[in-house]
């Protein structure tokens, strides 16, 4: 066993807290009208490392209390979180109340998902018992220290939370600005009803055919034969593709040269749209040089337009509440989430001239790159604080008191 830091001892985890595992309460109590108490059941229910039920139980069985340790219990193990409600927990979490009151356990335990992580990857583990649990091993410093420690790692946390809150505005700025740019535009004072609304007089309504050389999709190279590679052309899954309409390289996967000739329909372009039309409907992004050559499947739909200018407005404009609402119509129409290239090519664009077009994606693009920006941000104080934690957690080193 290591040698554990001056006055550090190591304890179980239920000598220095209760532990109080979740219980579901009856399907039939459950509410939306605030009826009982709010519901905690599981990772659906935590954001950003807060409580955020969804729903009431008019029969509460096990409860928390503002303050406790939120943990689930069952997949994803071992997620933490704090409890900013009086609330029924489910059996998908477990409530830890510590006997000291400071937030050294609940730093300890968030570094400690880690080791849950690991324990998950490539197994069938999804569920851990009170047993498991009330047996983790904590390394205990003495009080002071704990204080010390934790009021050093919530200095970070305040300034996770005060980017997190910088995010969210910038995003429903963002979505206030579009909704406006992408109806109104910019300085007109006059205006005309037209088929997705009402618009500028000097706005045309195009079919999205109209404007484009292809509107076309892939197929899945195992259907002619072709076996997915470790390394190679890169392949474009819907999952790729994340909401905000980012690449995510390491969802990517691999296809051979010659399976990228065999699949020349979906060869991707630079400028190309990509829009999803089975599963995540509507994740759209703009084919940049990075991620080149590539290829894609049948799940996303490859939109190239005539004009080129026109791209980054095309892309906001598929991100609109109306194109939004129309797939949801589809849908409810189809009984069934995709869509067919033809939906694709009748999709109504309420087009302004190609300067206006360029100086809404402008304005619009430049609060995209704000929350980037932002995310950056949070991401380097995240990646402080872990690095903080691995090194006061396990007393590698030692705080002033």
């Amino acid at each position: 066993m290591k040698k554990l830091p001056e006055g550090w001892r190591e304890v179980r985890l239920e000598e220095i807290c209760e532990v109080n595992m979740g219980q579901s309460p009856k399907s039939e109590t459950y509410n939306e009208n605030n009826i009982g108490l709010p519901l905690i059941q599981g990772n659906a229910d935590i954001k950003n490392r807060k409580t955020l039920p969804k729903v009431y139980t008019s029969e509460p069985t096990k409860q928390c209390d503002i303050g406790d340790i939120i943990m689930t219990v069952r997949a994803p193990v071992g997620a933490i979180a704090k409890s900013y409600h009086n609330a029924c927990i489910g059996r998908g979490v477990c409530a830890l109340k510590p006997k000291e009151n400071n937030d050294f356990l609940y730093h300890f335990l968030v570094n400690y998902e880690d080791k849950w992580n690991k324990l998950s990857q490539g197994s069938t583990f999804t569920a851990v018992n009170g047993n498991d649990i009330k047996n983790i091993k904590i390394l205990y410093p003495p009080l002071e220290e704990q204080k010390k420690i934790a009021e050093i790692l919530s200095t970070v946390d305040q300034k996770i939370d005060f980017v997190d809150k910088q995010i969210e505005e910038t995003e429903t700025l963002k979505k206030g600005l579009m909704q406006k740019l992408l109806t109104q535009g910019i300085g007109h004072s006059e205006f005309k009803d037209s088929e997705v609304g009402r618009i500028p007089k000097s706005w045309k309504v195009v079919r999205l055919e109209d404007i484009t050389e292809v509107v076309t999709k892939g197929t899945t190279p195992t259907t002619l034969g072709y076996q997915y590679e470790n390394h190679g052309i890169n392949f474009i899954k819907v999952e790729s593709i994340d909401k905000n309409g980012n690449f995510d390289k390491n969802l990517f996967a691999y296809i051979s040269e010659e399976a990228n000739i065999a699949l020349k329909r979906s060869i991707i372009l630079e400028n190309d749209l990509l829009y999803s039309i089975a599963g995540a409907l509507g994740r759209v992004a703009i084919v940049n040089n990075s991620i080149l050559p590539a290829n894609t499947n049948q799940a996303l739909a490859i939109i190239r337009l005539k004009n080129k200018s026109s791209v980054n407005y095309i892309y906001f404009y598929l991100h609109s509440s109306y194109i939004k609402n129309h797939i949801n119509k589809i849908n409810v129409q189809n009984a069934q989430a995709n869509l067919s290239l033809q939906n694709i090519r009748d999709f109504k664009i309420a087009m302004p001239p190609l300067q206006e077009q360029k100086q809404i994606a402008e304005i619009l693009s430049t609060v995209d790159q704000k929350i980037e920006n932002l995310k950056a941000k949070k991401e380097a104080f995240e990646e402080l604080k872990k690095g903080l934690m691995q090194k006061l957690l396990t007393g590698e080193v030692r705080v002033k008191l």
